[in-house]
């Protein structure tokens, strides 16, 4: 149908163009001494219209031809971006599937290529890290197509994983620093601090983090719980030789934090080392109060108190509740000898024996026995001890 529409105008054109030729009878004379030349009007009309045509068309030819050089160059320099390009996505896809040496095998052809983008040298680093080729990685990252400051942000990351995975957490901190002045802290920058902190033993900064990677749904809430209480455990650990610095920490932590379980028997064993028994003794009593642990119970027996009776009666109170518990025995009966309460101590020490036959159970018993001088009954026990403790030792 288009077809026959412009057929049909053209026959119509052609026909009014005809009438309109045989209605003009007119004629054009030109006249340069000693010529003279006369023209019809519409012969006239048709040359200037023809010659019109071929000069416009003459001079596209020539500017095309004159362009025709920088048309070639950029149809050139196109296709070889189009290839930097292909070789990059073939690189990206490379590095997806796991093919390392693939992905940096693409991304070097893509940097042979002029034009090349600095987003092929950062692929080629990501790829060299995940096998371990660090002087590599960084050979990538120093060259001059990644100093873009629109890659600046890769750039930094990359680098501080470098440090991370060399064993450089300080500097790894350091580079972590320079990417939050340039663009702040973005999610893989956090998970980075979070490991570069815990490796340069930084707890104190650890529960912060934790607060923003759990806000950003990286860790559930119990992952993140997980991680902040091992932060602050490490934290009270790591002060055992600073006693101001301990009670700081330790006086920081909320209430409900300082009765869980593992952070009460890292600051026990951190205020022990430092000789403060009275407050370990405390903290251990807290955290009982709140959740019942037999390896907090342990430490309760190696507190050792000026009035190691209160420690006996507090211990016999929670045997009301707790009279299975072979550690508790254990170490009612350690407590009971201290203070020269031999009967009760041996009562104690057997009963735990009889719930669980553990090598520290006989040890105290054999150890309060040679004190009283029942040698035989004494090295029983320390065979008993001995056997235990080495079958416990080829287990582990």
């Amino acid at each position: 149908m288009r077809f026959l529409f412009w057929f049909l105008l053209l026959a119509v054109a052609a026909v009014v163009a005809a009438l309109a030729a045989r209605l003009n009878a007119g004629y054009a004379l030109l006249v340069a001494p000693p010529y003279r030349v006369e023209l019809s009007l519409n012969l006239l009309l048709v040359l200037i219209v023809g010659g019109f045509a071929a000069l416009y068309f003459g001079l596209r030819v020539i500017v095309r031809t004159v362009q025709l050089p920088a048309q070639v160059r950029e149809w050139r320099r196109l296709q070889k971006k189009d290839r930097a390009r292909a070789k990059l996505d073939a690189a990206i896809v490379a590095l997806l599937e796991g093919r390392y040496g693939k992905a940096q095998q693409q991304a070097q052809e893509a940097l042979a290529l002029p034009h090349s983008s600095g987003l092929a040298a950062l692929v080629a680093a990501r790829a060299a890290i995940d096998v371990r080729q660090f002087d590599a990685a960084e050979a990538y990252l120093s060259r001059p197509e990644t100093q873009a400051r629109s890659l600046a942000v890769p750039r930094l990351t990359l680098s501080a994983e470098i440090a991370l995975e060399q064993g450089q957490p300080q500097e790894a901190l350091r580079i972590l620093e320079a990417l939050k002045r340039e663009a702040g802290m973005h999610t893989a920058a956090l998970r980075l601090e979070l490991r570069a902190s815990q490796a340069a033993r930084r707890f104190a900064v650890i529960p912060p983090l934790v607060e923003q990677l759990v806000k950003r749904g990286v860790f559930d809430a119990a992952q993140g719980d997980q991680v902040r209480i091992a932060a602050q455990r490490e934290q009270l650990r790591a002060l055992a030789h600073d006693a101001a610095g301990l009670r700081d920490a330790w006086n920081r932590l909320p209430d409900s934090t300082r009765m869980l379980p593992p952070i009460a028997r890292a600051a026990a064993l951190s205020f022990l080392q430092l000789g403060g028994d009275r407050e370990a003794a405390e903290i251990v009593a807290r955290g009982l109060e709140r959740e019942w642990d037999s390896e907090l119970v342990e430490l309760y027996g190696e507190c050792r108190v000026p009035d190691a009776t209160r420690q006996i009666e507090q211990a016999e109170r929670w045997l009301a509740a707790h009279n299975q518990d072979a550690a508790l025995l254990r170490v009612l009966g350690t407590l009971c000898q201290r203070q020269q309460l031999w009967g009760k101590a041996q009562t104690y020490l057997e009963a735990s024996v009889a719930l669980d036959d553990h090598w520290r159970t006989h040890l105290a018993l054999g150890e309060m026995l040679g004190r009283l001088g029942r040698s035989d009954e004494a090295n029983t026990h320390f065979v008993a001890a001995l056997r235990l403790a080495t079958d416990e030792l080829k287990r582990r």
